[in-house]
């Protein structure tokens, strides 16, 4: 429970209340800890791994059970010939036998299975984590695919707004009718991209919901302020932080189940002692006798040599794997911190720097064109380049928290300890 709940920080932590939502309050909304309590309690995936518990549950019950006892009956000298026919020769030996188990073999299977357990765990963590990576990224495609339908139809309400203004002047002779038919042209094309824009929120809601085994959503919008900046944290302190990588963490796992099979082929090398113990009746002279037999089996260390090399090898591959697999992680790291970096500046300058010169230049060219001194054309432009800067914007600011999720992910921790979660 600490792990799932680590891993709903690192997930809530990347994106919180939307300004979408908030014009949309009557709205059925849906907050990023909602979607993932509900892939938690409801995934199919995550589901399966109780009949893995309840498997190696039962392999480690059976691995702590010491050798069992047996009981044999021996019956000797009957149904022969001369002196031996019938049973008045006859020769009865009961008897009680098992084993004593040398070298640790007992604990040596426990841990291995141990080790196992642990190792199942690993990877139940690590798919939780996963999946919750996925539905954040599918919560963040959703959340984009939102603001791109706000754009829209921002931009259809100016464009029916501008085409009114256009019929006027028409009418009035101040402007060329191709003019009029360039707006509708325009409106017609919004229309289409007004229609894909609301497919595509269908379609990213659907997907969301489908995490937690739900193919008709009763919710309307997803809420989350994908625009919010994350704390900025120095590449060296990320790199420092990759130790709590979950992927590591796995191959670490399963450098200690090869360490346990090490120790369970070298448990073998010292075989078990079988020993008896009994009684023996003699017929003939109705007299009776202990019985007392020990047995070791010879050539035990050879013979387990061949799976003591087998062993060692699979370690040295398991642990040869872990450190490749964290060089090949500290690249991703640089690669995701620089992308993050690269989205954080997108977002930065486009909010900062383009968009309020285009939102001016747009005022001002709307000011100019319903005064007759610019043509559609020039107002159609200013128009488009404003739309084009708000869509990279917020193309920019998925990039820029999934990026983030994506970092968090690596190390296996929050960027920051700041939560942004907004209760709904």
């Amino acid at each position: 429970m600490q792990f799932i709940h680590r891993a709903l920080t690192v997930s809530v932590i990347a994106i919180t209340c939307s300004a979408y939502a908030a014009s949309s309050a009557a709205q059925s909304t849906l907050t990023l800890s909602e979607a993932v309590r509900a892939t938690l309690q409801q995934n199919p995936q995550l589901a399966g791994y109780t009949f893995k518990v309840n498997a190696l549950a039962g392999e480690k019950q059976t691995a702590a059970l010491r050798p069992e006892y047996r009981i044999s009956a021996d019956l000797e000298n009957v149904a022969g010939t001369g002196e031996f026919s019938g049973t008045d020769a006859s020769e009865l030996t009961i008897s009680l036998s098992s084993a004593i188990e040398l070298g640790g073999q007992r604990d040596a299977r426990m841990n291995l299975v141990t080790a196992r357990q642990q190792q199942l765990q690993s990877t139940q963590r690590l798919l939780t984590l996963d999946v919750i990576t996925a539905v954040t990224h599918q919560f963040i495609q959703l959340l984009a695919a939102q603001e791109q339908l706000a754009l829209q139809e921002e931009a259809h309400q100016l464009i029916q707004q501008t085409l009114s203004s256009l019929t006027r002047q028409v009418q009035a002779g101040g402007t060329a009718e191709s003019e009029l038919l360039r707006g509708n042209a325009a409106l017609a094309r919004s229309k289409i991209a007004l229609q894909q824009a609301r497919q595509i929120v269908s379609s990213e809601r659907v997907k969301l919901s489908a995490y937690w085994a739900d193919s008709s959503p009763d919710f309307t919008a997803v809420k989350a302020d994908l625009y919010a900046v994350p704390t900025a944290m120095p590449l060296p302190t990320l790199l420092g932080k990759l130790s709590g990588n979950p992927d590591l963490e796995q191959l670490t796992k399963e450098v200690d189940v090869r360490i346990a099979e090490v120790q369970q082929a070298r448990s073998e090398r010292r075989p078990s002692l079988e020993w008896s113990a009994g009684v023996r009746r003699l017929q003939a002279s109705e007299d009776s006798a202990v019985v007392l037999g020990l047995s070791m089996p010879l050539g035990a260390g050879s013979r387990a040599g061949g799976a003591i090399t087998t062993a060692n090898a699979n370690q040295q591959s398991a642990e040869l794997e872990r450190d490749s697999a964290r060089v090949q992680l500290e690249a991703q790291l640089i690669s995701a911190y620089e992308a993050h970096r690269q989205a954080i500046d997108e977002v930065n300058v486009l909010r900062d720097e383009a968009l309020p010169s285009l939102k001016k230049a747009m005022r001002s060219t709307a000011n100019a064109f319903d005064r007759g001194r610019y043509s559609y054309l020039e107002l159609n432009l200013a128009q488009s380049q404003l739309l084009d800067a708000q869509q990279a914007l917020v193309e920019a600011a998925a990039r820029m928290q999934e990026t983030r999720i994506e970092l968090e992910r690596m190390i296996g921790s929050p960027l920051n300890e700041q939560n942004f979660e907004v209760n709904p």
